[in-house]
């Protein structure tokens, strides 16, 4: 077993290779004119489902992916599809697409998330030892959706009408590294993007090669629709008989991205050297501390998985208030004269008292077993944390701008925290800028408080 995930192993990292020598030539033709891609890439969707595919998973493949890769890639998915969970509270998926879906992570992720609102869901695997993989873990669960499996998107095509082969929700996770041409991958993102009827969801390792297979797609998505959206303005300028008809069409028409961007514009990272991932902390299975090798360290108990990720949906961005509007911070030094006098008095009385009853006899110390300060401070501390709750539940972040995303761990320093973040800066978010922010507590005590308790990954209302 250690021998086939060392192999597996080899063949990500044989892709990876392959990854890297595609062209910053070839790159460049292709965003200048993407429909160029398209009568070359028709040769994939006769051969596979992934065209010229760069891992084709056997039985061992199949055994050293659910022993090694599945609980990370599952770890992911969950994350992610929690994340549009939070900035969607509305959305409950039902007819559901996971394209490139191996063994079930994301379906398993799914089910976690939206456990009463799946109805159908379509797997796209060409790997049948995948599929079988995946089949076996599906039945012992019971109340599990419709779920139908095909070899390719064409056979999906065939087997259901035109009218119902919408989705609600499409997901792809850790397969596009997999197709060794971007032609192939620009063809697969089109092809899905058409059978999403409100949010496509993209996933890939939190590598450099992950994350610019992302940021890829996301401009070759949001370039698309933005050639639609000319394409009808310009159409209904000409003929106003059918106001009505090119309004519907202008109503699917748009895309505004829901996580982790805050905006529709250029990613502010290109060719900064950064790339944009995140990270989940899982922990490890036993299978996972067994068959995993390190070189001399014995393995921990837990990983961090990186990965990146776009999650798309069709619209424009809602225009919503921005968090911060007609607020107005104090720094520390106004917030201390703008405080009452009377609640700086000591009344002496009580702080006697007070002292009195702390000089306890140590026998007498060693005999208590609960403290009334631990019983109070733990109540303080519950109620502070139902508070948060219950603001977090009543004051959601929307979608309407505003919102920034914490792109790295922020770095605290005495007095002062630092945080780089990707906010936008118009209110349509149709272009945004990449900031590292710096607060102290005497500048803005508010906001400085916030710093301190925020992650990686977190919205941040600036």
């Amino acid at each position: 077993m250690k021998r086939k995930v060392l192999r597996l192993s080899e063949s990500f990292n044989a892709i990876k290779g392959v990854n890297l020598t595609l062209t910053e030539s070839t790159s460049k033709e292709l965003f200048e004119d993407p429909l160029k891609s398209v009568e070359q890439s028709k040769r994939w969707k006769i051969k596979s489902a992934y065209g010229d595919i760069g891992l084709k998973y056997r039985d061992d493949e199949t055994i050293a992916y659910v022993a090694s890769r599945m609980p990370a890639v599952y770890s992911a998915c969950y994350r992610v599809l929690c994340e549009v969970r939070r900035r969607l509270p509305g959305f409950s998926p039902a007819k559901v697409l996971d394209f490139g879906a191996g063994t079930g992570s994301a379906f398993w992720a799914l089910r976690e998330v939206w456990p009463r609102s799946l109805e159908k869901v379509n797997l796209v695997e060409p790997s049948q030892s995948m599929q079988r993989a995946g089949q076996s873990l599906m039945q012992g669960p019971k109340d599990l959706p419709l779920i139908h499996s095909y070899n390719s998107i064409q056979a999906l095509n065939k087997d259901i009408s035109k009218s119902e082969r919408e989705h609600d929700l499409v997901i792809a996770s850790y397969v596009l590294g997999e197709v060794p041409s971007l032609q192939d991958r620009i063809t697969i993102v089109r092809q899905l993007w058409d059978l999403t009827r409100d949010v496509l969801v993209l996933v890939e390792p939190g590598t450099p090669q992950g994350s610019s297979i992302i940021s890829q797609m996301r401009s070759h998505i949001l370039w698309m629709e933005k050639r639609k959206s000319r394409k009808y303005e310009a159409r209904k300028s000409k003929d106003t008989n059918k106001e009505t008809s090119k309004d519907l069409v202008t109503l699917r028409s748009g895309v505004h991205i829901v996580a982790p961007c805050p905006h529709e514009g250029r990613c502010p990272l290109e060719n900064s050297g950064k790339y944009c991932h995140f990270v989940q902390r899982l922990q490890r299975t036993t299978s996972q501390r067994a068959y995993k090798r390190s070189k001399s360290e014995p393995l921990r108990g837990f990983e961090d998985e990186k990965f990146s990720f776009v999650a798309f949906r069709r619209g424009e961005r809602p225009r919503e208030r921005w968090p911060l509007d007609g607020m107005k911070f104090d720094t520390l030094k106004e917030q201390h004269a703008k405080r009452n006098p009377e609640d700086l008095e000591i009344d002496y009385e009580d702080l006697l008292r007070l002292q009195a009853e702390a000089e306890v006899e140590p026998c007498k110390k060693e005999d208590l077993v609960n403290y009334e300060s631990d019983e109070v401070q733990d109540d303080t501390v519950d109620s502070d944390k139902d508070q948060e709750k219950g603001e977090e539940e009543t004051i959601p972040a929307d979608l309407g701008g505003g919102w920034g995303r914490i792109i790295f761990s922020p770095v605290r320093r005495g007095r002062q925290v630092a945080m780089d973040v990707c906010r936008s800066i118009k209110r349509d978010g149709s272009e945004g800028s990449f900031q590292h922010l710096v607060f102290t507590r005497s500048k803005n005590p508010t906001l400085h408080r916030l710093a301190k308790k925020s992650l990686w990954g977190d919205l941040w209302p600036f």
